[in-house]
């Protein structure tokens, strides 16, 4: 089915840090990568960051790559601060599930 949004622009490390983390979760059998220790570290959602996933990359076969990999060659440096990822999330459920449910999500409905 193909998307129904443009896809949302990413930073230049927020598209590093995720195509990392989509491998790292990927091969996690394998290794502990940098990226998901990142991710635990700052105490992030897995669902949360794949719902930006979802929004910056609509297509599946491009979310299969990158999870294949291999990773890219810069190293995964944390994206966000202070309260950036909570809207970066927000910005990603707007776009693909419209205004009014991100709000509801946000107020805890």
């Amino acid at each position: 089915m193909p998307s129904k949004h443009p896809p949302m622009k990413l930073s230049r490390e927020e598209e590093i840090f995720l195509r990392h983390w989509m491998y790292d979760e990927t091969h996690y059998r394998e290794r502990a990568g940098l990226a998901k220790r990142l991710q635990v570290d700052h105490g992030a959602i897995p669902a949360d960051l794949a719902t930006i996933i979802a929004a910056a990359m609509p297509g599946l076969a491009d979310q299969e790559l990158a999870a294949i990999g291999p990773p890219p060659s810069e190293p995964p440096a944390w994206p966000w601060s202070g309260d950036s990822l909570a809207k970066r999330l927000a910005e990603a459920e707007t776009l693909l599930f419209g205004k009014k449910q991100s709000l509801a999500r946000a107020s805890g409905s």
